[in-house]
């Protein structure tokens, strides 16, 4: 058994743990939601498949059925999570598991190209450590014979094809199969090649050339028959493609580093856009360290944060080119780093609203799920021009002039949001300050609602979340927290916390930890 906090931690752990049957996760996550966890689990390459239960609000119908499209086996609503709703879905799971394992062991032979490419998959994906022993496992030894049969193991190169968009339909992925299929069977001088579909976006190549022994000749038929592969699939199905090439090696262990290799270099889309081939002298070195990029990138945030406070309009976007400069120069080749470090830029920047007392209704109306949508962004000119968009929105929004600003607070309402900031850890009421400040219950909340431009319980709450992020900024714990802002029960103050915010008050010192 296993617990994490956040998806990117479900994923290191279960790289780690490839026994877990049963994943319970919830949709909404910090750092990466279950959708995209759902993405990630399936690249890992498990000796049995787990069974995926999908936990979800009612809100999150649109997530609950990306979810079942990416392969997830059931879902529970989080207001139902008691004994008699539970049992009968992990009951139903169970009986899942047990079932594919009976399964499992009356699978029919496959063909011998089948059995190939299954191999050659797991080489790809899985560690070589993985395969040290292979002498030992019978299974195993009688697989890579097979590749080593038809496929061999000199001049080894592998080809990741990523598709410009995520493919759901069948028919199209056999249309693309064939495409591909067809240019390399009119091609005499490719003769080891086989084609494995790696999810609903990727297509597998491996290839090796045992008679060639120039490696520009193996660059040059290899790019002719990707080029042609890259017209065809344009012209037939208006699909883009990037296409990752690794370098040339020799030996079964050597898939796994070559995949890897093809897999980043089919991500440098990101940079570039797709149509494009990318070989190993594209993948550009980090050049900064971790250490200096931390912190370069902590101080960025820090200016980039106060240049939002402030009113004017230029000094936030002068600050925010000097951060993708950073990005890029410290990330030429790794845009996940990228996507992760906007992502948690983006979630620092909304806060600013919430602190501020104001709502961010307009915002996320606009921007709805800002943090997970910039992780989705295909490449970083449409991230510059998403993040530019969300930033001066939220600006707008910091800095919008509303009567109550240029007008002085009556009086009443002076000493009552007086009152308020000096005693907002108390409990205290909208009729103990009428009382006070002499009026009347009625009025005052029409006179607040009408000079501080929200109600008094909205001003209260905001006043007591902004206090305990500063606490939780400070270490404290949850419960002194809860306790210092006015909540004697913590399960409620963390309720409020992550209704106003959008995280629990422990994924956001955990983030500010970071």
């Amino acid at each position: 058994m296993g617990e994490a906090s956040n998806g990117e931690d479900a994923i290191s752990f279960l790289q780690e743990h490839q026994d877990i049957d049963i994943i319970l996760a919830d949709i909404q996550m910090p750092r990466m939601n279950g959708v995209e966890l759902l993405t990630a689990i399936r690249k890992i390459s498990f000796s049995r498949e787990p069974l995926i239960i999908m936990l979800s609000a009612y809100n999150d119908y649109a997530y609950v059925r990306d979810s079942f499209v990416l392969g997830a086996f059931d879902y529970m609503l989080k207001a139902k999570l008691d004994e008699a709703y539970i049992a009968p879905v992990l009951q139903k799971t169970v009986e899942e598991l047990n079932r594919r394992q009976r399964d499992s062991a009356s699978v029919p032979p496959q063909n011998e190209d089948e059995a190939v490419c299954s191999m050659l998959h797991r080489l790809a994906v899985s560690n070589s450590s993985d395969f040290t022993d292979y002498e030992k496992n019978e299974n195993l030894k009688q697989g890579l014979n097979i590749v080593r049969k038809h496929v061999g193991e000199k001049n080894q190169e592998l080809v990741l094809i990523r598709l410009s968009q995520t493919i759901q339909f069948e028919h199209t992925h056999r249309i693309i199969s064939q495409t591909i299929l067809t240019v390399l069977n009119k091609d005499k001088h490719v003769r080891n090649c086989f084609v494995c579909r790696h999810d609903d976006r990727h297509y597998i190549l491996f290839f090796t050339f045992p008679e060639q022994r120039s490696m520009m000749a193996i660059r040059s038929l290899t790019h002719s028959i990707l080029t042609d592969i890259k017209i065809r699939i344009r012209q037939f199905l208006n699909l883009n493609l990037s296409i990752g090439i690794s370098d040339v090696a020799n030996g079964f262990m050597q898939w796994n580093r070559l995949f890897l290799q093809a897999e980043r270099l089919s991500a440098l889309s990101y940079y570039n856009g797709y149509d494009y081939l990318f070989y190993p002298e594209a993948e550009r070195p980090t050049i900064m360290q971790t250490e200096d990029w931390k912190e370069d990138w902590t101080l960025f945030k820090s200016e980039l944060l106060h240049a939002l406070k402030e009113d004017n309009k230029t000094l936030w976007k002068q600050r925010m080119q000097q951060g993708f400069e950073l990005l890029v120069e410290s990330f030429p080749s790794s845009p996940d780093r990228i996507r992760s470090a906007l992502s948690d830029l983006i979630w620092k920047a909304g806060s600013l609203i919430y602190q501020k007392g104001k709502s961010s209704e307009k915002l996320h109306e606009r921007f709805p799920y800002p943090v997970e949508y910039v992780r989705q962004l295909e490449t970083l000119d449409e991230t510059i021009q998403w993040i530019e968009q969300f930033l001066n929105m939220l600006h707008e929004e910091l800095h919008q002039e509303i009567e109550s600003a240029t007008i002085s607070l009556s009086p009443v309402v002076a000493k009552a949001k007086a009152i308020l900031e000096q005693c907002y850890y108390e409990e205290i009421h909208l009729s103990n300050i009428s009382e006070i400040v002499g009026v009347s219950e009625s009025y005052l909340s029409k006179q607040f609602a009408k000079e501080i431009g929200m109600n008094f319980i909205p001003f209260l709450t905001n006043l007591r979340i902004n206090k305990a992020k500063e606490g939780l900024e400070n270490g404290l714990k949850i419960y002194d927290v809860a306790e210092k802002v006015g909540y004697v029960n913590t399960e409620h103050f963390s309720r409020i916390f992550k209704k106003v915010t959008g995280v629990s008050p422990l994924a956001y010192r955990k983030a500010y930890e970071r």
